[in-house]
């Protein structure tokens, strides 16, 4: 007798629960159906126009690399305006409801990160490692570019003066700029062979002015380190060029 009660009831249970599901799958009213189908034109509306947006977009992009590749300042410009600009999904005349229980309203905004994701990687590809990475490589350029026989011309050097007025500040300055710039990931130990040779050459220059000055002869021994030097950053540079560049392919793809 007990198992027969519990049966019913537990049959009475799940009538109970199947019984709740079919209320609330068949609630909906044709008014609410019509907000839930407005907020899906409006979704549906908003994707196309975000599509059609991120095409443009791609396109000034694509352009502004092709006419200069190395020009990052501005593309990045270019870049950080389009998803500044870029179109947001808006309510419009549509309901609290219709938005609520509307699948297409609530993958919209997905759908527009998604749809700006390779301009914003691109953004923050160049804004916190190619820029500050390409200052980094042309303060380095500058250093390594410095040669002593250019920098004193062809007079006669008879004193240190010279070495002291033109050779020393040039390499001094360099340096200094080199010292302004953070190492990039991975690049520390460049960074300190470039500040090792700045201050190499700098204290040659100026035991060079002294030895002059005491009538004995002195030559700049540079080596091949300048050479060397300047490789690794042309290195670094073409890595950097080559991400750009397949970063920008990535947001060119939308058109």
């Amino acid at each position: 007798m007990r198992a027969r009660l519990r049966l019913a009831l537990l049959a009475t249970f799940v009538i109970g629960l199947v019984l709740s599901g079919l209320g609330s799958v068949v609630a909906k009213s044709p008014e609410q159906r019509d907000q839930i189908n407005d907020a899906d034109r409006v979704a549906q509306r908003f994707e196309a126009v975000i599509d059609a947006y991120v095409v443009k977009a791609a396109a000034k992009v694509k352009s502004e690399h092709d006419a200069d590749q190395d020009g990052y300042p501005a593309l990045l410009d270019v870049v950080q305006n389009r998803i500044a600009d870029a179109p947001r999904l808006r309510a419009g005349s549509t309901t609290a409801y219709g938005r609520e229980h509307s699948g297409a309203y609530e993958d919209a905004g997905p759908h527009r990160a998604s749809a700006l994701a390779p301009l914003k990687d691109l953004e923050l590809y160049l804004r916190t490692q190619a820029i500050p990475n390409s200052r980094f490589i042309a303060a380095g350029k500058k250093l390594v570019a410095l040669r002593p026989g250019t920098l004193l011309g062809d007079e006669a050097v008879v004193n240190g003066d010279p070495l002291r007025e033109r050779v020393l500040p040039a390499y001094e300055k360099a340096r200094n700029r080199l010292k302004k710039q953070n190492a990039p990931e991975g690049a520390e130990l460049l960074r300190l062979d470039l500040m090792t040779y700045a201050n190499d050459i700098v204290s040659m220059t100026k035991d060079g002015a002294k030895k002059i000055d005491e009538q004995k002869a002195f030559f700049f021994q540079l080596g091949d380190r300048p050479v060397e030097l300047f490789k690794r950053l042309a290195a670094m540079e073409t890595a950097i060029q080559v991400q750009v560049s397949q970063q920008v392919e990535i947001v060119a793809a939308a058109q």
